[in-house]
């Protein structure tokens, strides 16, 4: 169910509270009843971007994405570390610079093109991972998988010029519900931090439209191994959304 896809949202804690019936039921009602083009496909890439597979492009491709990031996003991030039998794991629940990144091509230079009312058309994760070999700087990519799909679910996105609001509803239920209600700002152009009170904790998105004007909202996160002379691994789940603008 697309309710339990959400919560892997970084925003949900800041909103749980806001969950409701909303007065613009009608209107996403009959907005829903409007067929959605079912056969555009988005493959598992869709505007992703991830460095080049051998050294040192890898490195110097990943270090690009250091240039967008802000002090208010890095105040942003939090990792768990722990060792086991001499590999370091590191998860960071939110992060904002995985490998696996939205294109730079969906940047999108004026903020109000983000205002408006957009009909989901995708949501689903999915999981990229690269990895190198140290000893040789052999680089490997493994296919890319998809965890879920939660596309035949209806939601909506309301943004207005500083807030974000999803209303859901989810196969089989009569009704949408308000599952995310939360300020928001845009960060160089390419992040959404969405928050209640303080940015500094805010939940953080790398968002985007597209040449076909779909707006793409990706929230990675990221577990990185290493063994030291060994290799890393880095692995990113994004939960990925696009809508479509209809108002």
């Amino acid at each position: 169910m697309l309710n339990q896809f959400i919560k892997t949202l970084p925003v949900l804690f800041l909103t749980a509270a806001s969950v409701d019936t909303s007065a613009q039921d009608n209107d996403f009602e009959q907005l829903s009843k409007i067929a959605k083009d079912t056969g555009i496909n988005f493959p598992l890439n869709y505007k992703i971007s991830r460095p080049r597979l051998e050294y040192p492009q890898w490195d110097n491709d990943f270090d690009i994405y250091y240039n967008f990031l802000t002090p208010a996003l890095r105040k942003t991030q939090a990792a768990l570390s722990f060792t086991q039998n001499g590999v370091v794991t590191s998860v960071t629940a939110n992060s904002i610079i995985p490998h696996a990144q939205l294109d730079t091509t969906t940047i999108v230079d004026d903020p109000k093109k983000f205002i408006g009312i957009w009909r989901m058309m995708n949501v689903r994760s999915i999981r990229y991972n690269d990895s190198v070999y140290l000893p040789t700087k052999t680089y490997y990519r493994l296919p890319d998988v998809l965890l879920a799909d939660q596309s035949k679910d209806e939601a909506f996105a309301v943004i207005s010029d500083n807030h974000f609001k999803l209303y859901v509803k989810e196969t089989g239920k009569s009704a949408f519900k308000k599952m995310i209600s939360a300020k928001y700002s845009i960060e160089n152009r390419r992040f959404m931090m969405m928050y209640k009170l303080a940015k500094a904790s805010a939940g953080v998105s790398q968002i985007g439209i597209d040449e076909k004007g779909y707006l793409i909202l990706n929230s990675p996160r990221v577990v990185e191994e290493v063994k030291k002379g060994v290799y890393f691994s880095y692995y990113t789940v994004i939960e990925q959304y696009i809508f479509e603008k209809i108002k």
